[in-house]
């Protein structure tokens, strides 16, 4: 990949240029100004290094497309065009290709890296390195720049009429034909999940602290914001996944029960951290489902742990997922009887 001013700066004419992208030729245009050195498709790599290229020097990628280079497994699909941040005065229009983010909050580059990339390179003989021009200072094979974790994750939240339908908190403009506002209901509970979700996750896995999540999220638009501040705070208060967030909502309606401690160490025990727990009950909740606990909690350890807490004399009560959205009435009585019960020992 390379742009206009760089194959002018390593010495091509004009003429060499428009010989290279003609029709049938080896090269082939992509966006104004920048070029493919080949003729065939563009994989990942090549999308993301052109949109950096297109953008111009400290852009950064966020969105959805950010969310996928650190691995966040809930973010929404990716979409035709690459989210990339950039100046507030920056001139260039967004394409199909490259949707351009302007902000006066820059953030800090942090250089990506693709692994199998990057070592082909390194076998290849030449420098990683390479001073173009002042467009793009710097090209290292297999490296793109990308905004910190937690902007990209509220970056792409923030935006809900970039994403897919589940999720928008609502139809805008309403559709007539949609399922979910039939009957007044609203697209907001799939959105509220999948926001809950990804930021759950990106806490959960390490890629960034509550801290500067709570920091972006305060930062953030207040518009197409609401969801992403509920979802924080629920993480606040110790939720680490879209269903515990769930959970918290049910027993926020009870009239009998306090707030839990939410994934903090067991009372009297090392390396254990029940998903809800409520100690003068003796009483634990364990979220059931692999799919959103899915970091290798698997299902010996899981038994290894319940049988831990029988022989600490606490009680487990597992809910799944699937009840405390289809049956919330009967997930709140038995967490309800079985906090009573357990004040009762």
């Amino acid at each position: 990949m390379i742009t206009r001013s760089q194959a002018l700066a390593a010495g091509m004419t004009l003429d060499m240029l428009r010989h290279a992208i003609r029709s049938g030729g080896p090269w082939q245009r992509v966006l104004p100004g920048v070029y493919a050195t080949f003729s065939g498709p563009l994989n990942t790599l090549h999308r993301l290094r052109v949109a950096v290229l297109y953008a111009g020097d400290e852009a950064v990628v966020t969105g959805p497309w950010g969310c996928d280079m650190i691995g966040l497994r809930y973010g929404p699909p990716l979409g035709d065009a690459v989210d990339v941040l950039v100046g507030h005065g920056r001139g260039r229009g967004s394409t199909a290709r490259v949707r351009l983010v302007r902000t006066r909050r820059m953030p800090d580059a942090r250089r990506w890296v693709d692994e199998e990339r990057l070592e082909d390179a390194r076998g290849s003989g030449p420098p990683l390195d390479v001073t173009l021009d002042p467009l793009a200072p710097s090209a290292s094979p297999g490296v793109i720049p990308m905004a910190p974790a937690a902007r990209v994750v509220i970056d792409t939240v923030v935006r809900p009429d970039r994403l897919p339908m589940d999720w928008r908190p609502a139809c805008s403009p309403r559709r007539t034909d949609c399922p979910d506002c039939r009957g007044g209901r609203l697209h907001r509970a799939s959105a509220l999940r999948n926001v809950r979700a990804l930021m759950c996750e990106v806490v959960q896995r390490r890629r960034a602290s509550v801290a500067d999540l709570r920091a972006e999220v305060a930062a953030a638009p207040r518009r197409g914001g609401a969801l992403a501040r509920l979802a924080m705070r629920d993480i606040d208060a110790g939720c680490r996944s879209a269903p515990e967030c769930e959970l918290r909502d049910l027993v926020r309606r009870s009239r009998v029960l306090p707030e839990p401690r939410w994934n903090r160490v067991l009372p009297g025990s090392r390396g254990i951290h029940p998903d809800a727990c409520w100690p003068r009950a003796r009483l634990v909740v364990e979220v059931d489902s692999r799919s959103w606990h899915g970091f290798g909690d698997a299902p010996r350890r899981t038994e290894e742990r319940r049988a831990r807490y029988a022989a600490l004399g606490w009680r487990v009560l597992p809910v799944s997922p699937a009840r405390i959205r289809a049956d919330p009435d009967a997930v709140l009585a038995e967490l309800e009887a079985a906090y009573l019960a357990g004040l009762g020992r």
